[in-house]
């Protein structure tokens, strides 16, 4: 059982040179308490030298982890700081000057604290193994360089060390301090709230007024601990200064609790010397319920370094040209399995919690392209006026029976132009995505060489910048062949005939109402109210032709099915047209009078004309059916963008990349000039590497250590 303690002491080494003390939590005793308590002066009295620094305020600004060695034979006591290893030093006034050296170095000059722990071993025939933490004291106030924050900077230093389960907690109290009160304790109980590794120490027992005890405090029926309590006697300052000894300063301690006439029944469980067996015994005892969380824990550890060595792969074997070339071609073929596993959802990762690869561009197709392009509407951007402005200008100098053809196709071709743009950026957001992809793409042993990465990633962005460039061209030939023929014969698009022919039948029926209700010559008026728009209304050929063109227009409402009719109206519809011809000559002769007659009253026709004025109900009538038809012709090319936009992005941007991805890079890559210059590995794995192998050898030295161990009990 003795063993023990020399064997956490040994792993401490170990781990502490292999930089693993953090990862491991190994058994310790940890001196806590407020600050002037006496924490120093109690450790100097358990190793029995005289070795800390002293001072007011705060002296210990940094963790002293203190390694006690038993050494049967030794002659004469030694220290041995830090990771100097092997190099006596046998004054206590040389160990105490390179403490306050180092701490000067890490926490400054001025009172300032830091956690890098400062190691310190002891060897003494003297003294019980050991390992013991002395810590900054718990302060309020600060001074110096010290922050505001003082106590919490102390807290968060103390922390780690206590909250560690593998650790007993010795906490330090003052014997005219209410335990109740002592932060020591409270800073104890918040981390083992049972009390189960906690020793209480109380300490200047000697400086209470006479007749006052803490009997009951000692008694553990004050404030309950596990381990309970030992009351101790330090030296003072006044003792300090006359150069009374340790070894003096126990004699007289002793003598003390012997002869007090309440303590000296327990004087076998009082004292510096007790302490110190208690200290042994129940570290031993703690060590041994340690010991199989330990070797777990060390166990883990090696698996964790083994896999994080295996990743970094083996440098030594790659010596020979063969052997080089085939590590190339190996890392090729992985980084395209990679790419490809990751657009077709191969590499699933559980505990993923959001969208990752292919996965993704489907999300741009589905969330953001199609119904960003679903929610444009025609008339974002086009207004009445507009509307009405390109039918007249469409109609020209001949005013059109039915909505014009060519203002239909100007408004309709705008339209479709505005979905060139949102297509050619569902692209770029696709190839922004499938960068992503390639970025996320981690394989240990393409990280180990630095170039061989950089090339990958350089020719993979040039394949993907390739495809894009493709990919933006046949897009936009997909909007130019919407833009190049608008098919008005599609079995989904609604024609104009079927709207008019729907009109129709609504205002016939309207008519039908009306004429029940009007008298017949209200009903002349108002048939003859929409032609009368000539500029002469008084002459009786215009009138004529007004009749006659009513006429006409009425006899085409009706659905003439008849051939006979037909020729007919073709007739008229000549002789009318001759009408036209004559009226249009007598308006053009009367108009060129009043443009020379130097008395005209006509106003000047302004440079821009721009529709303002109220619409007709017949003009009302032709902008309400071109918006019916934009409606229906937009819908139908936002349905085609939306079915061949992504299928023309995944054949020529995603599927080529995948397809070529390896072609391209064995082309590129695998020359046998630049294998070499492709396998040089990155420093910084061939330092993880070399750390990860000592640090496996440092592990498996404490498993043989363990193995050692069990072997003896």
């Amino acid at each position: 059982m003795e063993k023990l303690i020399p064997f956490i002491n040994d792993l401490h080494d170990i781990l502490s040179q292999a930089g693993l003390s953090s990862e491991l939590n190994l058994p310790s005793i940890v001196v806590i308490g407020s600050q002037s308590v006496g924490k120093s002066s109690l450790l100097e009295s358990i190793v029995g030298r005289e070795f800390l620094p002293r001072g007011k305020g705060i002296v210990t600004r940094r963790p002293i982890e203190i390694q006690l060695h038993q050494v049967l034979d030794a002659e004469q006591g030694w220290f041995e700081f830090m990771d100097k290893r092997g190099e006596k030093i046998f004054e206590s006034e040389d160990i105490r000057k390179l403490i306050e050296t180092e701490t000067d170095k890490i926490a400054g000059k001025n009172k300032g604290i830091s956690p890098v722990p400062i190691k310190v071993k002891y060897f003494s025939k003297d003294i019980l193994d050991l390992q013991l933490i002395d810590l900054p004291g718990i302060t309020k106030n600060p001074v110096g360089d010290q922050p505001q924050d003082i106590e919490q900077k102390v807290l968060d230093i103390v922390m780690p060390f206590i909250k560690n389960q593998n650790s007993l907690i010795l906490a330090v109290s003052k014997a005219s301090d209410d335990l109740a009160t002592s932060d020591g304790l409270k800073l104890a109980r918040s981390v083992d709230p049972n009390g189960l590794r906690t020793i209480g120490v109380i300490t200047q027992l000697d400086l209470m007024d006479e007749g006052a005890d803490i009997l009951n405090d000692l008694l553990n029926q004050t404030y309950p601990l596990q381990l309970g309590y030992v009351g101790v006697i330090m030296r003072g300052q006044k003792d300090i200064q006359k150069n009374k000894t340790i070894i003096e300063q126990i004699k007289d301690e002793k003598t003390f609790f012997e002869k007090h006439k309440i303590y000296k029944k327990y004087s076998e469980k009082m004292g510096v010397n007790f302490l110190v067996k208690t200290l042994n015994m129940n570290f031993i005892q703690h060590i041994k319920k340690a010991l199989p969380i330990i070797r777990e824990t060390i166990i883990s550890l090696v698996q964790v370094k083994e896999y994080d060595l295996k990743q970094y792969g083996d440098y030594d074997n790659l010596e020979t040209k063969e052997n080089k070339n085939l590590l190339v071609l190996t890392l090729i073929s992985k980084f395209s399995n990679s790419y490809k596993d990751m657009l077709e959802g191969r590499c699933l990762d559980i505990t993923s919690k959001e969208l990752i690869g292919g996965s993704r561009i489907i999300y741009v197709f589905n969330d953001n392209f199609r119904k960003t392009i679903q929610k444009m509407n025609p008339f974002d951007i086009l207004s009445d006026d507009e509307i009405r402005t390109a039918i007249k200008n469409a109609n020209g100098i001949r005013p059109s029976l039915f909505v014009p053809e060519g203002a239909f196709e100007l408004l309709v071709r705008q339209q479709i132009s505005r979905l060139r743009m949102p297509s050619i950026e569902c692209s770029h957001i696709v190839f922004e995505e499938l960068r992503r992809v390639i970025n996320q793409i981690s394989i240990p042993e393409i990280e180990r060489f630095d170039t061989l990465a950089n090339r990958i990633s350089e020719v993979i962005e040039n394949l993907l910048n390739k495809c894009l460039r493709q990919t933006e061209e046949i897009i936009s030939n997909l909007i130019d062949i919407e833009l190049g023929y608008i098919n008005t014969s599609h079995p989904d698009f609604v024609s104009g005939m079927d709207m008019v022919n729907k009109d129709e039948q609504r205002s016939s029926q309207q008519q039908v109402q009306l004429q029940k209700e009007k008298s017949p010559l209200q009903s002349e008026n108002e048939s003859n109210k929409f032609f009368n728009f000539w500029p002469f209304k008084n002459n009786k050929q215009t009138e004529l032709y007004d009749s006659k063109l009513d006429n006409l227009n009425k006899k085409r409402k009706s659905n003439i099915n008849n051939e006979k009719q037909q020729k007919l109206q073709q007739i008229e519809e000549s002789q009318i047209l001759q009408q036209q011809i004559v009226i249009n000559k007598i308006v053009s002769v009367n108009q060129q009078y009043f443009v020379n007659d130097p008395k005209r009253q006509l106003p000047q026709v302004p440079n821009t004309i721009k529709i303002t004025d109220r619409p007709s109900k017949r003009e009302q009538t032709e902008m309400d059916m071109i918006k019916d038809l934009l409606i229906s012709y937009f819908n139908l090319v936002k349905k085609n963008i939306c079915d061949s936009v992504p299928k023309t992005i995944i054949t020529f941007l995603v599927n080529q990349s995948r397809n070529f991805c390896e072609r391209e890079l064995i082309g590129l890559l695998y020359k046998q000039e630049l294998v070499d210059e492709l396998l040089q590995e990155n420093q910084f794995i061939q330092k993880s590497r070399a750390e990860a192998k000592q640090t496996l050898i440092s592990l498996r030295t404490c498993l043989n250590l363990l193995n050692d161990l069990d072997s003896k009990f």
